[in-house]
């Protein structure tokens, strides 16, 4: 049932003056900016024109059924939808996506209560379009409530006081959670503006790419030497033709291709034994015994070979330049603890990738994957190298390309592939042209 909501706007009126969940919960001037510019949509309308639907008792509410309602304040209808289990019954209101309303949608609120008690136990609201992306209230006491946050599955923040009761804050907009939370959590951190043009940047790069992959063909320990040869990369003998490469030899395409983009007279590719270079004194890598023990695997190449690509790239764009090999290392991502050569979890990888886009708009990173690898012995070594591409939609939607080996891939690809692993990122510029480097001679 369409229930349009001219009627809305006469109920405004008339309750403006007594009523605490209209007009004063869209007061919070900064905080609405901060989610316009995000596409970050409220639905405080329609839940604080349900105020006795939402403190209802259950049995009031058995012949309610799934009903949409317009806003004036917000571009996007909402629909309403009554759900229960054994103990508890659930009210949703889910956000309009593409004439669609579904559960994991941004901005959609979730509020659970107790089938018997009526008591509110919980409110969950979508931060992304994510199952596991999510702000969860729950009731400290008669006046309190306590905050969670977790994105792509990862906790961000936890038992965050609110000195607001859970039965207002269902009726309250989010951009009051917002202020009523501000002097703890970085919200500007966690949204970003969608009209960046950095955006579409950064699609238009990962379009360029994956037209161009059909040109590669994979080929085991290969890549293009400075000449433009495709060989091998352990004795740079020669392929057999067509020639093609490897993940490293993928991504080493990549900056090529950026690099001849800069400057389509270069006289020559990045040289692969300059990307094999140490990037650390042997020193502080005698200190891992094990994998000095077993150099003839050569543990530490992806993470050398990343590293080097990044500072050749970065040192020519002339920017992130330092003299430390490891200058071009993701250290500092809010959250998450950075180990050294090691890198982040790939588990939590979406949610530090996320941080990043909106930390630095525009970048793209390369990531070397460290597991256990191998057997006679099994060792901890560097065996992969992908590229991740994080981006927003025009609507706010996050986001993430992941290339390798020349070819489209995805993150839950490489999470079933590497288990328990971590990945080591090095930030590179995106690309203002790319000429690919197949035909360089």
């Amino acid at each position: 049932m369409l229930k349009r909501t001219a009627w809305f706007l006469i109920f405004f009126l008339l309750s403006a003056a007594s009523s605490p969940y209209i007009w004063g919960q869209t007061s919070f001037y900064e905080e609405e900016q901060v989610i316009r510019q995000a596409r970050f949509y409220e639905n405080v309308e329609v839940r604080a024109g349900m105020k006795e639907t939402i403190m209802a008792p259950f049995f009031s509410l058995l012949t309610r059924q799934s009903e949409i309602h317009e806003q004036l304040l917000s571009p996007v209808a909402v629909e309403f939808e009554l759900r229960k289990s054994a103990e508890s019954f659930y009210l949703l209101f889910k956000n309009e996506q593409n004439y669609l309303y579904p559960v994991w949608g941004r901005g959609n609120y979730i509020i659970k209560r107790d089938l018997r008690t009526g008591d509110f136990q919980q409110i969950k609201i979508f931060f992304q379009n994510d199952e596991n992306s999510f702000i969860r209230l729950f009731p400290l006491d008669e006046q309190r409530s306590i905050m969670d946050m977790v994105l792509y599955g990862s906790q961000l923040y936890k038992g965050i006081v609110i000195p607001v009761a859970l039965e207002e804050l269902a009726l309250s907009s989010f951009s009051r959670l917002m202020h009523l939370t501000r002097g703890t959590v970085q919200w500007k951190n966690l949204f970003t503006d969608v009209s960046y043009p950095e955006w579409a940047d950064s699609a238009g790069f990962v379009n360029i790419l994956t037209n161009e992959l059909g040109q590669l063909y994979e080929s085991d320990d290969g890549a293009q030497d400075a000449r433009g040869h495709f060989v091998r990369i352990e004795d740079g003998v020669l392929q057999d033709e067509p020639g093609g490469v490897n993940c490293s030899g993928f991504a080493k395409w990549v900056v090529d291709g950026i690099l001849l983009g800069l400057d389509d007279e270069r006289e020559s590719l990045t040289d692969i034994e300059d990307l094999k270079l140490t990037t650390e004194a042997e020193d502080d890598r005698l200190q891992n015994q094990w994998n000095m023990a077993n150099q003839d695997r050569d543990p530490y190449f992806g993470l050398d070979w990343t590293r080097n690509l990044a500072l050749t790239l970065n040192k020519e764009r002339a920017v992130r330049i330092s003299s430390g090999g490891d200058s071009q290392d993701v250290k500092d991502v809010p959250f998450f603890d950075y180990r050294q050569n090691i890198g982040y979890d790939l588990e939590n990888i979406r949610a530090v990738l996320y941080l990043l886009a909106i930390e630095n708009p525009g970048a793209f990173y390369m990531g070397a994957i460290n597991s256990l690898f191998g057997e006679d012995p099994v060792l901890w070594q560097f065996h992969h190298v992908t590229l991740f591409f994080p981006w927003f939609t025009d609507e706010g939607d996050f986001m993430l390309s992941v290339l390798e080996t020349g070819c489209e891939s995805s993150l839950e690809n490489l999470k079933l592939r590497y288990p328990d692993s971590f990945v080591h990122l090095v930030e590179l510029d995106r690309a203002d042209a790319f000429i690919p480097a197949n035909n360089f001679e």
